[in-house]
Parts: structure tokens; C-alpha cells; sequence
């Protein structure tokens, strides 16, 4: 401790993620894909580290002060970090009567339960540059409502629990990537041919009604040939094309599974797909289970 400061060790740099002992020990909740914590001042890691989660961390009382990737940023009441994967984190104090929320996301969780967003590129160069930002006191006691009740989740175990926790959280991300746009959209920038056409299949993705399983139509309607497209892709978003697609169709089949009461074949027919045998198949590969037995999981949880 250094006056009303605390203060970390330099040592060499360590990778951190959600499985990290130092942040289960403090979090009040963490099942390895979305973690919450409340008292970071608490936090025994060694700085420097480099983060392989994505984290926002809003300052509610106190400051903070942190080296993001050898840039210095202090944070006050009603400002946020965001921090992405392969920042290093280093030379941070809080004062004494520092509080926070922390929400800690694995990459994989986010590709999970996230549809990709055209916009990422946006949003990654932005805060790679801009890791703190100040919110509206509106948007503050969104970010405090969606946080408490997470919390409140986490404290009810049910069958249906990991459900409504991924739910929330996709919706407390809708929500704080609006509110993030405002922040985000402050300096336009240009874009390479690569982002262009990647934000291009996104948006042809989403009008496409209904969605085609095939990435060689996309490349076509794009123009280009599907190993440019695929290279494209993992370069903007890190999946190929095929798991881009998969992540909309699959929505679509939980819709569809859920909401409507066409048969498991109209179902298929609707979605574009060959045939009864390919849809299972397809259900079978992403899901785990039939078709039939995925609608019964669905209806069970409503």
C-alpha cells in the first residue's frame, strides 16, 4: 500500500483467462465462459498480464488508474475500460474507496451467444485505441440493472438457469453495444476491402430469407471465390464463413423449433435445406441431439 493507493508488483507477463484461480477466488460469479465480480481492488494478480477475455469494468465510486498496452488511463465514477484479448494489462492502482462492476466474457462464450455483429471491426479498432470511456447516468443504471440482475440468477439455481443467465447476458450486450455506438461512431474511418466485404456478407447473411447453408452462394453473390471469402472472415471475426452461417441458422431453427408449429419437415423445407435426413443430420452435428428431441428440450424450458 502506498498512501491511499494500492499498488502492484511487476513481474513477467502472464496469460489471464476465466480459469485463473486468482479470479474464481474473488468472483462472485464464474462458470469459466462469463464471470462477475464485484471488488477488483481484491484481485491478487501479478501485473503485468495479458488478458484472453474481453472485460468492461464500470468505476462506481473512487478511481483507478491502468497501463493498457503501455498507455497510462485513469477512470472515475461513471467511466468504463474495455479491455479485449491480447491487451496487456499493467502498473495498476485504485483508491481506497474504489468500487466497481466487472463483467469478464470468454471469447468463445461471446461467439456462443452472439450473433456477429457487421460492426466488430468498428468496435475492436475503437477501443484498442479508446479502452475507457464515460457513460450517461442513464446508461450507468442500465449497465447497474442488467448486472444486478445477473446476480440476482445466479442465486436461484433452476433446470432452466444457465438459459435465462446466457439470455441476459445477450441482452445486456445488445444493450450496452448501443450504448457504446454513440462512443464508437465518434470518429468514422475508413475501411479495407477485406472489412468491406466482410461487413457485406454479414449484411447479405442477415437479408437472406431464408438462409443458405452453402458458402459457395454467398462467394458468388459476393463476387469473390469462397477461399478469399474464408480468408476474409478469419481475419475480420477469427471464424470461417460456414461457422458465420451456422450462427444464423441455428437461430433460425430455435425460432422456428420454438415459436412455430409447423412439422420438423416443413421446418427443413423452410429453412432451405435438401431434405428431412440433411436437417437431422444438421440438428444432430450443432445441437447434439434429433430435431424432435431438441423442440421437446425447447418447450420444457419455456
Amino acid at each position: 500500500m502506498h498512501g491511499t493507493k494500492k499498488w502492484y508488483a511487476m513481474t513477467n507477463i502472464k496469460k489471464v483467462n476465466l480459469a485463473d484461480e486468482e479470479i474464481s477466488q474473488i468472483a462472485i460469479y464464474n462458470n469459466g465462459e462469463l464471470a462477475l465480480i464485484d471488488n477488483l481492488s481484491d484481485i491478487a494478480l501479478a501485473l503485468p498480464v495479458k488478458s484472453e477475455i474481453y472485460v468492461i469494468v464500470l468505476v462506481l465510486d473512487g478511481k483507478a488508474s491502468v497501463r493498457i498496452d503501455g498507455m497510462q488511463y485513469e477512470a472515475h465514477k461513471d467511466d468504463i475500460f474495455i479491455c479485449l484479448p491480447d491487451n496487456i494489462i499493467d502498473g495498476g492502482l485504485v483508491s481506497i474507496d474504489f468500487r466497481c462492476c466487472m463483467v469478464g466474457v470468454s471469447p468463445d462464450y461471446l461467439q456462443r451467444i452472439a450473433p456477429v455483429s457487421e460492426n466488430l471491426w468498428d468496435a475492436k479498432a475503437f477501443f484498442e485505441k479508446n479502452p475507457k470511456c464515460t457513460l450517461f447516468p442513464v446508461e450507468v443504471t442500465t449497465f447497474i440493472q442488467y448486472y444486478d440482475l445477473l446476480r440476482s440468477k445466479i442465486h436461484l439455481p433452476t433446470p432452466v438457469q444457465g438459459k435465462v443467465i446466457d439470455t441476459l447476458a445477450l441482452a445486456f450486450l445488445y444493450d450496452m453495444q448501443y450504448v457504446l455506438s454513440r462512443v464508437v461512431q465518434v470518429e468514422p474511418r475508413s475501411y479495407s476491402s477485406g472489412e468491406s466485404l466482410f461487413k457485406r456478407f454479414v449484411q447479405l447473411i442477415e437479408a437472406s430469407e431464408p438462409k443458405y447453408q452453402s458458402v459457395a452462394h454467398y462467394a458468388e453473390s459476393l463476387c469473390v471465390t469462397p477461399k478469399y471469402l474464408a480468408a476474409v472472415c478469419k481475419q475480420a471475426s477469427g471464424l470461417t464463413p460456414s461457422r458465420i452461417i451456422d450462427k444464423y441458422v441455428l437461430k433460425e431453427i430455435e425460432y422456428m423449433m420454438k415459436h412455430s408449429d409447423k412439422s420438423i419437415k416443413e421446418i427443413a423445407t423452410r429453412l432451405n435445406f435438401s431434405n428431412i435426413s440433411f436437417f437431422g443430420k444438421y440438428v444432430k452435428k450443432h445441437l447434439g441431439v434429433s430435431p424432435r428431441d431438441y423442440r421437446l428440450r425447447l418447450l420444457k424450458e419455456t
